[in-house]
């Protein structure tokens, strides 16, 4: 019992090791990216599973679709129109409006029109485009916007999967140190400033500022599921509030033609932008498998994020520490080892479950996993997936697989002495024989163990045969097979020796138990334990079976009983069977 309590405790432990191993190698792989992708698929999914929130009531998008361009006639608008557009929105009274379509070169007729509504419009926030790249250049803001401070960045950070999942809201220039807001940190601020809540550092690292109800913390580079990620300007990740059907939206036309009523405009938040399929300002958002979204409800997505969260203190999506994620992982992967080993130590209507059930029960954790993961990510915490989902799944399949072989250990090895059983030798020597190379086997016994037991006790009986067993083991090569063959009975398989060798290694054997110096008062050949010792070799291609092998060992160890114990025979085997 103690010895069963031993290896159980021998093998839990080597259990529970599995976890931190198979946590470090999840996440030594994860600071390669592998799971990066994988992490955004799940976010995405989390978006889309996520209940609809209302309708957004501060913010109205001034939709530019493929009917609008067909009543003007022309693209870009003219600038008469655009004038004739912002000022008739501006009559009834909106808190700000931005137009998010680049205006930095004349579109006449109507220019200089523009222009006085430019001047006459202090809300009024136009764009323009400040990172380049080799596929779009920058794009300059209006000149007479950019000369009032009235001009904001119209630029969306897209993630390598072509998906817009973080915002930017501010950079900063090269060269004159000058922030440069985003167009939707311009809106909104503007709108907060008359509400009386303007922005305020929490921090002295000017990563964390305090609007409203809320910290706003600058995205890092490994925040969430990314790896290396680009952190260039002040970065945050996006909440999506929702599809477009999310915002109360009007058609250009609408407006143009007076159907606009003044509630669905006064202080409100307006922004204009392009959403006709033909000016390919589309993006693909977590909603999005194939159809893309407008970049101004991307913005406008941002803004009612910003103002939301200071206002009503609606979550931020906000992401855990990088040794808390990493404990997340390693705390998953603990809950494999250990679930998978305590299922598998189970027994239900009196039978051990077998390592299918424990597979299902991983299967219905990694569920689990997930469910938390989302409940998680509705309380605006995005914490990972993928690496803790891996190490749990691994850590429960080394676990089964650990299981599997102390079975096999089990139904293989003596109880006692932790050496090979007989059933496992008879298979052995079955298998070795069909080879039909040269082979010898000892056959060994204990001299005068009974009177052994009977002088120490049983006890003392079964360590005495442990150190036996031990003390072969080390006598041998280690390729050749030690096992219990009954009793005080052992027997060493010795492939690819002859008898002449096994000779010189039984006597080892009878050596190296001598030098235990085992007492044993009671023999009567020595003071301390000895052993008799039987050999039988036979040849290359002999045809013996292995019932005649043992048999022939056994007559040899009679012989060596029969000669005053504590000593080796050799059986004499010549002939090959026909």
């Amino acid at each position: 019992m103690r010895l069963r309590l031993r290896s159980l405790m021998g093998k839990g432990l080597s259990i529970l090791l599995i976890a931190p191993g198979v946590a470090s190698l999840v996440l030594a792989a994860n600071f390669t990216g592998i799971f990066q992708l994988s992490e955004w698929i799940v976010l995405d999914h989390f978006f889309r599973l996520r209940p609809e929130e209302s309708n957004v009531p501060r913010v109205v998008v001034v939709t530019i679709d493929e009917a609008d361009l067909h009543q003007v006639g022309k693209w870009p608008i003219p600038d008469a129109v655009l004038a004739e557009l912002i000022d008739k929105l501006k009559r009834h009274q909106p808190r700000v409006i931005g137009l998010d379509l680049y205006r930095d070169l004349p579109v006449d007729p109507g220019h200089q029109d523009l222009i006085e509504v430019f001047k006459s419009t202090p809300n009024l926030i136009g764009v323009e485009k400040a990172n380049g790249n080799p596929d779009r250049e920058t794009v300059k803001p209006p000149p007479t916007l950019a000369s009032r401070n009235q001009v904001g960045l119209a630029d969306l950070i897209l993630d390598e999967d072509g998906k817009v999942r973080r915002g930017l809201l501010s950079i900063r220039l090269e060269g004159d140190h000058q922030i440069k807001l985003g167009l939707a940190a311009k809106l909104a601020l503007a709108y907060l400033e008359q509400e009386g809540i303007r922005l305020q550092e929490a921090d002295d690292t000017g990563r964390r500022w305090k609007l409203g109800r809320s910290i706003f913390k600058r995205f890092e580079k490994n925040d969430g599921g990314y790896v290396n990620a680009d952190t260039g300007g002040y970065q945050i990740l996006m909440n999506y509030r929702g599809l477009p059907r999310n915002f109360e939206t009007v058609s250009m036309t609408e407006v143009l033609e007076d159907t606009l009523q003044a509630e669905q405009v006064r202080d409100r938040i307006i922004l204009i932008g392009a959403v006709a399929t033909s000016l390919n300002d589309l993006y693909y958002t977590p909603y999005d498998n194939s159809q893309r979204t407008a970049g101004v409800f991307i913005h406008a997505n941002l803004i009612s994020q910003i103002v939301s969260a200071a206002l009503d203190g609606r979550p931020l999506l906000q992401v855990w520490p990088e040794l808390l994620e990493w404990l997340w992982t390693l705390a998953w992967s603990g809950v494999g080892a250990t679930a998978s080993w305590a299922l598998l130590q189970t027994r239900l209507l009196g039978k051990t479950i077998d390592s299918g059930y424990s597979m299902v029960g991983t299967a219905l954790i990694g569920g689990g996993l997930i469910v938390i993961s989302y409940l998680l990510f509705l309380g605006g915490r995005w914490v990972p997936v993928a690496p803790p989902l891996l190490a749990l799944t691994t850590s429960s399949m080394m676990s089964v697989m650990i299981h599997t072989q102390q079975l096999q250990k089990l139904a293989s090895s003596d109880g006692l002495t932790q050496i090979a059983n007989r059933r496992y030798f008879d298979q052995y020597l079955a298998q070795k024989l069909t080879e039909q190379k040269k082979l010898s086997l000892i056959l060994c016994d204990v001299d005068y163990f009974k009177l052994y037991n009977d002088t120490y006790g049983h006890q003392a009986g079964d360590v005495c045969l442990q150190q036996v067993a031990n003390a072969l083991r080390n006598s041998v090569r280690q390729f050749d097979l030690v096992a219990r063959y009954g009793g005080e009975e052992f027997v060493v398989v010795l492939p690819n020796t002859d008898a002449q060798k096994a000779l010189y290694i039984a006597e080892r054997i009878q050596f190296k138990v001598r030098s235990l110096e085992i007492p044993h008062k009671s023999s009567r050949v020595s003071q301390f334990l000895t052993l008799s010792c039987g050999v039988a070799g036979c040849p290359p291609q002999s045809k013996i079976s292995s019932t005649e092998l043992i048999e022939a060992a056994d007559q040899a160890l009679y012989v060596a009983k029969q000669a005053g114990r504590n000593r080796t025979a050799v059986a004499n085997i010549n002939q090959s069977k026909p």
